[in-house]
């Protein structure tokens, strides 16, 4: 039967075009998604980086003995006297938020340049006070002034030099005075002197004396970009999932749809004599000779579409930027495997209807279909439309945060989908006699041909509604999960947070907050509360120096909890908080062992240990944690925000006269005051483009290959429906007339996989509300309707220049010769 296999093949290429591309690029989708996985599994950037040409550094001690990174400073007396030597370094590292650099610029002096490999490609060293250099440059930056915001304020610069760039950050550096006077701390100093020379001086000091492999701990990234590797892989492992979700979907329905074409062709084999288990051998080595040849198409190309999908990963930062894609042969074999198993197992989803079907049936089969549905689809079908609900209501009940990501909670969408598409021949006759309700009534045999074309030809316009319903829910419900988490996130906030304005720095991301000038500007406006905050990452321990946990916490003055700042307590007050306060959330406080009333030691940034006391337990963030420390456990500190109040009450407006006496304060320091709707505007858009940007990896291969897949599947079914093409033009029909047929068809199918799409949608949104309304009283849903309604678009014109293109190129010859041509 192999050699008949190869017979049918030869002969009948155009029928098999569609099943061979379909596989083919369902396996170059599979084969670069996991080229990418398995690039996030390799090994992160070995050795130092900030440090690697240094013999030995003086780093400040934090908990259980390990160095801390900056901002954490060196006690001032043990500087002194490694420096009075003469062959010790200082480096200094501070944010700086500068005009000509990116949005996370670090600032040094330039003596420790060397240290971290830079070298100038263009210009020369700062030497002047107001000259700089910067990591990473165009050459085109020399000459020209920039302005540079630190704690210390604002300043002017000229760029006299360039250097090359690094990975781990964006550099700017100063001459070594004006950065002494900028950031009068030492994170670290770098000498020749061995560790062994250094322990008489180091002992009793909060300080410790790192070389080789030991530097990467005060490296900015002192996991060697292991933390971004996981982003990319957590990324990568999401969307080749949903591409491998997509592609044997796809595949195996496009399959399903060219063996069923061929029922007729098949049982005839039966009435000259084949067996089923010929029948069956024949069909299964057509798919095997298809998917071998497909497949390995699809592993040659793959390598190519990695490249642009690495790029996108480097320039959205997605990746760190030493990230590279190699050629590795393993996920090729398994995309190459994952390609063939799909082609076995599209042509066995129909080979035991087919195979039993008696000789003598086949002489008095109708065209009409009476069965859509098989056995395996409407098992896999009811296990996904179960799975997706059960997996909600455990969620729900046990662990709702995961809805408001949708990273974590993207397979009970999936499941939507996936169980929609494959029921949809069940859901195509009511929802198709609804949309087509209209065309009942008409007088026109057009339109009541196209309805009674769809509503017998099921299996026919199943395997085109499926891709587009694969499209349309996936944009529909990913996004709408997305989106409505975002805005559970924002809707949490503002119960939360009560401020008529909020203050924030330019380039906020920089992670320079306002300075000190700025602040008491701020300060002296009559009739306004001021509330600054800074995000802070502090580690918590035990008074015997055990690290407990690591928290991001908003540092926030004790006047600010209550009033300005009131999270929902499970346990403790916010009422009248001591100096010392840490308020933390309940997912802190049971992976800690944590109550409200324990005493903790808290490790800052700066290699500060102050006690704290936890005076509040509070629910769980939805964006992280949701962690408070005292302003007064912390000292000076430049605020990331300054959440603004008339003295009449939180969350009053401030009028024109205290507005304007607010915008006076902040000329010039870069800051601006924005109200409060406006600051969470501003983040939902934020977090709309961080959303749009996933969305281009996650959603776009799956939609292109989708719409492929559509117009694919329409490509095949014109081609079997020659005769029928031809029939109607024996019958008069003109071929714009059957054209037109054919394209209304089409948009019927659109229209169906639209509507089913969206009760996909529907059912991911309810599901998901159910996990948010415990987090949110009311909590949003968010429909992205702009991407759904252009996705929708999208898939129309697609649909209906296909079917047009189709249909027209298999009317092109006369009515007699197309109804007598053999298929």
């Amino acid at each position: 039967m192999l050699r008949i296999a190869v017979a049918t093949l030869r002969h009948r290429l155009a029928g098999f075009l569609g099943a061979f591309v379909a596989l083919a690029l369902g396996t170059t989708m599979v084969g670069m998604m996991t080229l990418t996985l398995a690039a996030t599994f390799g090994t992160p950037h070995p050795g130092p980086q900030r440090f690697q040409d240094a013999r030995t550094v003086v780093a400040p001690l934090g908990f259980e003995g390990n160095p801390m990174k900056a901002p954490a400073v060196l006690p001032p007396e043990l500087v002194a006297k490694l420096t009075a030597a003469r062959d010790a370094t200082a480096d200094r590292s501070f944010p700086v938020r500068l005009s000509t650099g990116s949005a996370g610029t670090t600032g040094h002096p330039w003596s420790s340049a060397a240290f971290a490999g830079y070298r100038l490609t263009a210009g020369h060293a700062p030497q002047a006070a107001d000259e700089i250099a910067v990591g990473g440059g165009d050459r085109s930056l020399i000459g020209r002034q920039a302005e540079a915001v630190t704690a210390d304020g604002a300043g002017r610069y000229r760029v006299v030099g360039v250097t090359d760039g690094r990975w781990f950050e964006d550099a700017v550096f100063f001459a070594d005075p004006e950065a002494q006077r900028l950031s009068p701390g030492v994170n670290a100093l770098v000498t020749d002197r061995g560790p062994e020379q250094l322990s008489a001086l180091l002992a009793g000091q909060q300080a410790v004396a790192l070389t080789g492999q030991d530097l990467t701990g005060i490296d900015p990234d002192s996991s060697g970009g292991a933390e971004a590797l996981a982003n990319a892989q957590a990324m990568a492992g999401s969307t080749t999932a949903l591409a491998l979700c997509v592609a044997v979907f796809v595949v195996i329905a496009t399959f399903a749809f060219a063996t069923e074409q061929r029922r007729r062709e098949l049982a005839l084999m039966r009435l000259v004599g084949a067996s089923p288990r010929q029948v069956r051998r024949m069909v299964l080595g057509e798919a095997l000779l298809i998917g071998l040849a497909a497949a390995f198409v699809g592993c040659l190309l793959a390598p190519l579409g990695a490249v642009p999908l690495h790029s996108w990963m480097l320039d959205h930062h997605v990746a760190p930027g030493w990230f590279t894609v190699p050629l590795n042969p393993l996920p090729l074999l398994a995309s190459f495997v994952v390609g063939v198993a799909a082609a076995l197992a599209g042509s066995a989803a129909t080979l035991v209807r087919v195979s039993l079907i008696r000789p003598v049936e086949v002489l008095r089969e109708s065209a009409v279909e009476r069965r859509a549905m098989t056995p395996v689809r409407w098992l896999l079908g009811t296990a996904m439309l179960v799975g997706a609900v059960v997996a909600g209501v455990v969620i729900a009940r046990t662990e709702p945060y995961l809805a408001a990501s949708a990273r974590k909670y993207e397979t009970v969408p999936v499941l939507y989908v996936g169980a929609v598409a494959l029921l949809a021949p069940v859901l195509l006759r009511p929802v198709t006699r609804l949309l087509t309700r209209p065309l009942r009534a008409s007088a026109k045999a057009g339109p009541l041909l196209v309805r009674e074309n769809i509503l017998t030809s099921r299996r026919r316009t199943a395997a085109t509604v499926a891709p587009i319903v694969v499209a349309v829910g996936l944009v529909g419900t990913l996004l709408t999960i997305q989106k409505s988490g975002d805005a559970s996130a924002l809707a949490r906030q503002r119960l939360e947070v009560h401020a008529a304005g909020v203050v924030v720095p330019s380039g906020s991301g920089s992670g320079a907050g306002l300075d000190a000038r700025t602040m008491e500007r701020l300060a002296a406006v009559p009739g306004v509360k001021v509330t600054p905050v800074t995000t802070m990452n502090v580690r918590i321990g035990t008074a015997a120096g055990e690290q407990l946990d690591s928290l991001t916490t908003s540092v926030v003055p004790a006047t600010a909890l209550g009033g300005t700042v009131t999270p929902p307590v499970r346990s403790g007050s916010l009422a009248a908080p001591p100096e010392d306060f840490l308020v933390i959330d309940e997912h802190a406080a049971q992976s800690d062992g944590l109550a409200a009333g324990d005493r903790v030691v808290a490790l800052l940034p700066t290699g500060t240990r102050v006690p704290a006391v936890i005076t509040a337990v509070v629910a769980r963030g939805l964006n992280g944690d949701d962690a408070y420390l005292s302003a007064a456990l912390t000292g000076a500190t430049a605020p990331t925000r300054v959440y603004l109040d008339s003295q009449a009450g939180p969350g009053r407006p401030l009028d024109e006269r205290q507005t304007a006496a607010v915008d006076q304060a902040l000329a010039g320091s870069g800051a601006h005051l924005l109200s409060y709707d406006a600051y969470l505007a501003a983040q939902r858009d934020r977090a709309a483009q961080q959303t749009d940007n996933a969305a281009v990896v996650v959603l776009g291969i799956a939609l292109a290959y989708s719409l492929i897949a559509v117009a694919n599947t329409l490509v095949m079914a014109m081609a079997g429906r020659r005769r029928e093409f031809a029939l109607l033009g024996l019958a008069g029909a003109a071929r714009g007339q059957i054209v037109k047929v054919a394209a209304a068809e089409s948009a019927v199918a659109v229209a169906v996989g639209t509507v089913l799409a969206a009760l996909a949608t529907g059912l991911a949104a309810v599901t998901q509300h159910a996990s948010l309304d415990r987090l949110v009283a009311g909590a949003p849903t968010v429909v992205p309707w702009p991407q759904i309604l252009a996705t929708v678009a999208l898939c129309a014109v697609v649909t209906l220049a296909t079917a047009a293109g189709a249909t027209g190129r298999e009317t092109r010859h006369r009515a007699v010769e197309a109804a007598g041509a053999r298929e």
